[in-house]
């Protein structure tokens, strides 16, 4: 915990400093700016420490996330060749590749954000009285029956595909269009410069993240 403690501080006072250098220079127009000016010219809006904290959230969720769904993409496409062949041979299809692999390829580890009944309530066959948690799972949302045609197969010609993985409404991600972005230049570069990728070693012994928000592996030594 003292470990943990050190680098939280240590991103702490690397945010603060952010911070600092857009209130020497309010011309920087960047998110942080625009938080840092809701937080100077409306401070009942965020405290000092929910504006660095929010920061180094965005921080930590902009890299994470995306950093883990690349290799998470790359083995999943490797595990499925045929859909890897048909993407090498037609990169157009890269866009709608993202898409799906946002849908079929689960990020987050588990179900957070617990919302409270307010009555009683039937949901699929369970009741759910008025007062208790409920948790919803984006991860099954992407793999439901009643939205997609055959949710459990990779399919990159899939057309409706009204996937979850940025969230929804209030959650939807802020960084969607840009994580999206980063996604189709890292798949598109890979499969068109490195036809020949493949994994170095085999796919059982490779180590996945423990005790993380976010499902990736390790390490992904590969071979082209």
């Amino acid at each position: 915990m003292e470990t943990i403690q050190e680098y939280l501080n240590n991103l702490w006072g690397y945010i603060g400093d952010l911070v600092a250098e857009r209130r020497r220079e309010p011309g920087i127009d960047d998110l942080l700016g625009a938080l840092v000016r809701a937080r100077d010219e409306n401070q009942d809006r965020l405290s000092e420490t929910e504006l660095v904290e929010l920061a180094g959230g965005l921080l930590a969720a902009g890299h994470e996330t995306t950093v883990t769904q690349i290799p998470n993409f790359v083995y999943v496409l490797l595990q499925n060749p045929d859909q890897l062949a048909r993407l090498r041979a037609d990169p157009s299809l890269v866009p709608a590749a993202v898409e799906e692999l946002l849908r079929y390829v689960p990020l987050g580890v588990g179900s957070s954000f617990a919302r409270y009944a307010k009555e009683d309530v039937e949901v699929g066959g369970v009741l759910v009285r008025a007062g208790e948690p409920v948790l919803g799972s984006l991860s099954s949302a992407n793999r439901d029956g009643t939205v997609f045609a055959d949710p459990d197969r990779l399919d990159l010609d899939r057309e409706q595909n009204p996937h979850l993985g940025f969230g929804h409404g209030v959650h939807h991600c802020v960084g969607a269009q840009l994580a999206r972005m980063e996604l189709q230049v890292a798949v598109a570069t890979l499969v068109t410069r490195l036809p020949g990728l493949r994994l170095a070693v085999p796919a059982a012994e490779l180590e996945w993240k423990r005790g993380m928000l976010v499902r990736g592996l390790l390490g992904m030594p590969v071979a082209w």
